[in-house]
C-alpha cells in the first residue's frame, strides 16, 4: 500500500490551493503602534479574525488527513475525512467575514476542496460522489446569480391527477431547465435513470402520510436519490434531514446506524415534517422554501414583504429562490424527457424481503447466509454504518433488507453459519464516558484504547478540540481494548507519582523541567497528543517524578565573564518567548530572577535581571 507523509500532503494542499506557504496560517497583526513599544489592540476584530484564523488552521488539517488516507487508498478514513471537512467549512462559512482577503482565502480552500474531492481523490466513487447534489446546487447558484430575476410571464401548468403539486412554469424554471439541459446534464441524466428505482418506495408512503406524492421531485433535487447525499451543512439521505430535524421526527442516529439514509423511514420522517409546514403555511410553495431554508426565515419574508406569494419574496436567500422553480424544473423534464434531449434508461427497482437478525453480523457473514452478493446488502441497508447490524436492542432483532428471494435461504442457513462465527466487528461495547475537566479526544482514545476518529464518528463530533466538561460521549471498545489505557503505577522504587495543578503561566516544558521530567514522558503520563502544548489552568497532570532528584548548582548572581543586563517585560510576553529571544535557558532565566522552576508568572513592566556576554 503507497503512503503519503503528512508533509508532502500540506505542500500538495498549498498547490492545490493557490497560495504561498504561511497565506492563512497566522493571524494578522492587529496592533497600532502608539510609541514608546506600546501597541493598542482592536480586541473585537482580533477576536473574530482569530475564530476564522483557529478554524480553517483546523480546517487545513483534517484536509491533509483526508489527503494522506486517500492516497494512501484508506477508504474508510478518506470518507471520514472529507465528511468532517466540509463539516468544518460549513463553520467557517456562517463566520463573519472580516474583509475581502478571508472571503478569498476561504474560496480559494473550499474549491481546492471540492477539485480534489470530485477530480483527484483516488478512493471515493467518480461518477456520483456524496457531495455531488451540494456542488451542483453551487455551480446553479452561480449560474441563476448572472441572469436577470425577472419572472416573465407566470404559467400554472394543469397537472391536475391525485397528489399533484401545483406547478409553475416562468422565465425562473426555464432558466433552470436550461442549467439542466447543459452544465447540469450528467447529474440530471442520472437523477431521472434513478426515479424508477426509488419511486415504488416513496410514493406509496407519501400516500400514506395524505401529502402530495410529486414530492418526490423534492428528494431529487435535494440528494438526486442518493441515500448516500450530503451537504455543506451535514444534511444527509435521500431528504437531506440536518441531525436536529431528524431527532425531532424520530430518525435515530448513533454509532451503528443513521436512520436519515434509510428510504422508508426518512421518507415518512420528511412527509410529516412538510405535512406540518403545510399546515403552518397553507401553500406548498412556503412549506418547500421552509423545509430548504427553516420556518423562521420564510416567517420574516412574509413580514418584509407582506406577502405570501413565493415569487414575490425577495428577501429569501438566493438557494431559496432557485429552491422551488428547481422542483418544477425536475418535475417538468421528467413528465417528457425527450423533448429535453434526455433518454431514460431506467435502473431496476429496489425489492428486498427483510428477516430478524440476532446479532451483531458483517455485510460478508449475511451474505454468506443469503447466499448473495455482499454489495447488495449496503445498497438496501445504506443507513447502516459499519455494514453490520447493530447489537439487538432491548431483546428486539433488528429487522435487516436481503435481496428479494433470498428469505428461504437466510433462514435455512442462518443457525449453522452464525453459530460458526466469533465476535464480530471485536464484539464491539458501546461504553458511556463523561468528560471530565482537562480531558481531550486523544486522552479518552488513548484510555480506551480506541481510536479518535471511531469515537467522533460514534458521536458526531464536529470539532475534534472542543469537548465540554460534562458532556456525554459513547465510547464503541473492543474486547481487546476495555482495559483503560491510563498509566499504571509504577513499581520503581525511584520515582514516585504526584499530582500537578496546572497554575496560571505554566507551559508544559516549564512544568517538564521543574519536574525532571522528559517533555515527551509527561505527555504520555496524562494522555496528551505528540507535540501539543495546549493545558488549562486549574488542570490536573499526573507525574512520575525522581525520588531524589539531582541537585541544581544555583547560579551565581554575577557569572563569570558575564555583565548584568535588564529586560522590561511587554504586553503578549512570555518567559519562554524571553529566553529564545536572548538565547538564553529558560531556567537560567527563572533563577537569575528568583522565580519557581515551571512559573511563567510575569508582569506587563516587570524588569528581569539577565546576564549577557561582556561584549
Amino acid at each position: 500500500m503507497k503512503h503519503i507523509s503528512r508533509k508532502y500532503a500540506a505542500v500538495l494542499l498549498l498547490a492545490l490551493w493557490g497560495l504561498p506557504a504561511g497565506v492563512g496560517l497566522a493571524a494578522q497583526d492587529q496592533r497600532t503602534a502608539l510609541g514608546d513599544g506600546v501597541y493598542a489592540v482592536d480586541l473585537n476584530r482580533l477576536e473574530e479574525e482569530s475564530r476564522f484564523d483557529e478554524l480553517m488552521q483546523e480546517a487545513q488539517l483534517i484536509f491533509v488527513e483526508a489527503i494522506v488516507a486517500d492516497k494512501s487508498l484508506d477508504t474508510l478514513n478518506a470518507a471520514f475525512y472529507f465528511d468532517l471537512l466540509f463539516e468544518a467549512m460549513s463553520d467557517i462559512e456562517q463566520l463573519p467575514m472580516i474583509d475581502e482577503l478571508q472571503r478569498l482565502e476561504f474560496n480559494r480552500f473550499l474549491n481546492a476542496s471540492i477539485l480534489f474531492y470530485e477530480n483527484d481523490s483516488q478512493t471515493l466513487e467518480k461518477i456520483e460522489t456524496s457531495l455531488t447534489v451540494s456542488v451542483l446546487r453551487d455551480e446553479l447558484s452561480r449560474y441563476t446569480r448572472l441572469l436577470p430575476m425577472d419572472l416573465g410571464a407566470v404559467a400554472r401548468l394543469d397537472f391536475d391527477g391525485e397528489g399533484s403539486l401545483p406547478i409553475t412554469h416562468n422565465d425562473h424554471v426555464a432558466r433552470i431547465i436550461e442549467f439542466f439541459r447543459t452544465q447540469g446534464r450528467r447529474n440530471m441524466q442520472a437523477w431521472l435513470n434513478r426515479i424508477s428505482r426509488y419511486s415504488k418506495i416513496i410514493e406509496p408512503i407519501l400516500v400514506e402520510e395524505g401529502v402530495p406524492t410529486d414530492l418526490l421531485f423534492l428528494a431529487l433535487v435535494e440528494s438526486g436519490l442518493n441515500p448516500r447525499a450530503y451537504s455543506w451543512k451535514h444534511a444527509t439521505g435521500p431528504w437531506q434531514f440536518i441531525s436536529a430535524t431528524g431527532r425531532r421526527y424520530d430518525l435515530k442516529r448513533d454509532w451503528w446506524l443513521d436512520e436519515r439514509r434509510d428510504i422508508e423511514k426518512s421518507t415518512r420522517a420528511a412527509a410529516r415534517y412538510l405535512s406540518d409546514l403545510y399546515e403552518e403555511f397553507d401553500d406548498w410553495y412556503l412549506a418547500m422554501a421552509a423545509y430548504n431554508t427553516g420556518e423562521g426565515r420564510v416567517r420574516r419574508a412574509i413580514r418584509v414583504h407582506q406577502s405570501r406569494d413565493y415569487w414575490k419574496l425577495y428577501i429569501l436567500p438566493r438557494q431559496t429562490r432557485n429552491y422551488v422553480p428547481n422542483i418544477m424544473a425536475a418535475f417538468l423534464i421528467a413528465q417528457d424527457p425527450e423533448k429535453f434531449g434526455f433518454t431514460i434508461n431506467p435502473e431496476p427497482p429496489l425489492e428486498w424481503d427483510v428477516v430478524p437478525v440476532e446479532r451483531s453480523l458483517t455485510f460478508d457473514i449475511l451474505a454468506q447466509i443469503a447466499e448473495a452478493d455482499p454489495d447488495t446488502f449496503k445498497v438496501l441497508n445504506p443507513e447502516l454504518r459499519q455494514s453490520a447490524t447493530p447489537p439487538p436492542e432491548e431483546g428486539k432483532p433488528y429487522l435487516l433488507k436481503i435481496p428479494k428471494g433470498s428469505g428461504e435461504a437466510f433462514m435455512r442457513n442462518y443457525e449453522a453459519i452464525a453459530s460458526q462465527v466469533g465476535p464480530v466487528l471485536a464484539d464491539i461495547q458501546i461504553r458511556r464516558h463523561r468528560v471530565r475537566r482537562g480531558e481531550s479526544l486523544y486522552s479518552i482514545s488513548k484510555r480506551y484504547g480506541v481510536p479518535m476518529s471511531r469515537i467522533a464518528r460514534a458521536n458526531g463530533l464536529r470539532n475534534w478540540h472542543k469537548l465540554r466538561q460534562g458532556q456525554r460521549l459513547e465510547i464503541p471498545v473492543t474486547a481487546s481494548s476495555v482495559a483503560s489505557r491510563q498509566p499504571v503505577a509504577s513499581s520503581n522504587p525511584n520515582v514516585k507519582k504526584t499530582i500537578y495543578t496546572v497554575r496560571p503561566g505554566d507551559t508544559l516544558g516549564q512544568i517538564a523541567e521543574a519536574h525532571y521530567v522528559g517533555l515527551s514522558r509527561l505527555r504520555g503520563w496524562n494522555g496528551l497528543r505528540p507535540g501539543t502544548g495546549h493545558i488549562r489552568v486549574g488542570q490536573k497532570l499526573v507525574v512520575w517524578t525522581p525520588t531524589n532528584p539531582p541537585r541544581q548548582q544555583p547560579a551565581p548572581l554575577v557569572p563569570d565573564g558575564m555583565v548584568q543586563q535588564f529586560y522590561t517585560v511587554r504586553p503578549g510576553d512570555t518567559l519562554g518567548q524571553i529566553a529564545e529571544a536572548l538565547e538564553v535557558r529558560l531556567s537560567m532565566l527563572q533563577r537569575w530572577n528568583g522565580l519557581r522552576p515551571g512559573s511563567g508568572n510575569i508582569r506587563v513592566g516587570q524588569k528581569l535581571v539577565i546576564y549577557r556576554s561582556e561584549g
